[in-house]
């Protein structure tokens, strides 16, 4: 199964690279992590909440679309209720 984003407002950030998109207050970032000997390649994010604090994405992933999924299902304001689908 594969997520995919609901927010169409992903921008690309174009002096640190990557993508961000505002969220129920929430500031989501999503970048590139080269490979490197003994480490994985893919996408990382992190989502900012409203008063500063910071979640960072716990694994790579190997699709952008599934990391913007993952940080726009953390600033959900009920992970429940996410309106991100999955699909097969």
């Amino acid at each position: 199964m594969v997520k995919h984003p609901t927010v169409s407002a992903w921008q690309r950030d174009h002096e640190e690279g990557g993508y961000t998109a505002e969220l129920h207050g929430w500031t989501l970032r999503v970048r590139w992590i080269p490979e490197r000997p003994g480490e994985l390649r893919g996408f990382v994010w992190e989502a900012v909440d409203p008063s500063g604090n910071k979640v960072t994405s716990p694994e790579i992933h190997e699709e952008i679309e599934v990391a913007m999924a993952h940080a726009e299902e953390r600033a959900a304001p009920d992970p429940k209720k996410h309106e991100g689908k999955t699909v097969d």
